[in-house]
């Protein structure tokens, strides 16, 4: 490998903090416009991210990388906040699923609808090819996040 390429890894690495650090600004942010934790921001997440098929909350806790108890908590905080609500399944009327409402899809699209806007217009700009490279690169920095976050959990 030679210099020019070990330079451009470095400047990867160095563009790839600097977008986590933007991304944790923007979360605090968000959490703060919301009148949220990060917890609960996350757990709001992880809900419009399952909106096709709700979670319950122990598969929210499951998701989120929390116990019962505390997922709970985060639920209802978030439906005192308005933003879910816990709805009791058609199919089988023993299970709960929690889902976002119209409020939080409404403020959602407020803070992260430019976002979305802007970074299509930019990926609108680069070939498949380009983009796959983007998505091996971005599912290979996801594994690797938590593949370290479990190693030091178990330490």
């Amino acid at each position: 490998m030679d210099s020019g390429e070990r330079r451009l890894i470095g400047e990867f690495g160095r563009a790839m903090q600097a977008y986590q650090r933007a991304v944790d600004v923007l979360d605090q942010r968000a959490a703060d416009r919301l009148g949220l934790n990060r917890t609960d921001l996350r757990c709001l997440d992880l809900l419009f991210e399952s909106a096709e098929a709700p979670l319950s909350p122990g598969e929210l806790a499951a998701a989120a990388g929390m116990t019962t108890g505390g997922v709970t908590t985060a639920i209802d905080r978030l439906e005192r906040a308005g933003y879910v609500t816990r709805e009791r399944d058609s199919a089988d009327r023993r299970r709960v699923t929690v889902r976002p409402t119209p409020l939080a899809e409404r403020v959602a699209a407020e803070i992260y609808g430019p976002i979305v806007q802007d970074g299509a217009a930019l990926l609108e700009r680069f070939d498949d090819a380009v983009l796959q490279r983007m998505i091996e690169i971005l599912e290979h920095s996801t594994r690797q996040h938590l593949d370290h976050a479990q190693r030091l959990a178990s330490s």
